[in-house]
């Protein structure tokens, strides 16, 4: 039997410096792999109808400014989620858009504002399409100073039952309770109001 020198090596068919050249091709290969995201977009997609059809509207959905003192009512109501306008720090505001100014509302002769129902109907609109089977709650919560003019706060309610809010709710600080009312952590409550009449 032949006596062979001892090292690396390979089958007759094939050369060992080929195979070392062929190891080195492959080893410098890159593979890209795709990351499925479809079953990804699907769970976020699950959890967020969880998390909107399990969402609690009774906590605080009213955010008091500083600079606005409301009312004092001894019998109120729980808050609703509703549009929300904001009378005080002169100017009208409704869903964080500035209506106008309250000077120059309070000196217009008319009686319906056209910004602030040209933006109500927006927001009934939208309402009504996204929630094409339900009924049009016609709420609104007014949140005013209690300084503020009746001749401002007429406007504003007869604005409203113009674009077809009829429930309007103030927003007042609830007495009898723990916390001094006005203080910080008192919370708001709602005071049903009677539509104004459509006389001037």
């Amino acid at each position: 039997m032949p006596i062979k020198k001892p090292g690396p090596q390979l089958g007759k068919s094939v050369g060992l410096k080929t195979a070392k050249a062929q190891m080195k091709k492959k080893g410098g290969r890159t593979l890209d792999f795709g990351l499925n995201l479809t079953p990804m977009i699907d769970m976020f997609v699950v959890l967020t109808l969880f998390l909107l059809m399990t969402f609690s509207t009774s906590g605080e959905i009213l955010f008091i400014q500083k600079e606005i003192v409301l009312p004092k009512a001894s019998q109120g109501t729980e808050l609703k989620q509703a549009p929300v306008v904001i009378i005080g720090t002169g100017q009208v505001v409704i869903e964080g858009k500035s209506i106008g100014r309250i000077e120059d509302i309070s000196e217009d002769e008319n009686y319906e504002i056209s910004n602030l129902s040209e933006q109500l109907n927006n927001l009934k609109r939208n309402f009504q399409q996204l929630h094409a089977n339900q009924k049009f709650p016609a709420d609104i919560i007014i949140q005013g100073d209690r300084e503020i003019t009746f001749r401002v706060l007429k406007k504003v309610m007869f604005t409203c039952t113009s674009a077809g809010y009829v429930n309007i709710h103030f927003a007042v600080l609830p007495t009898g309770r723990r916390n001094a009312p006005g203080a910080e952590g008192a919370a708001p409550a709602a005071a049903p109001a009677a539509p104004p009449a459509a006389t001037q």
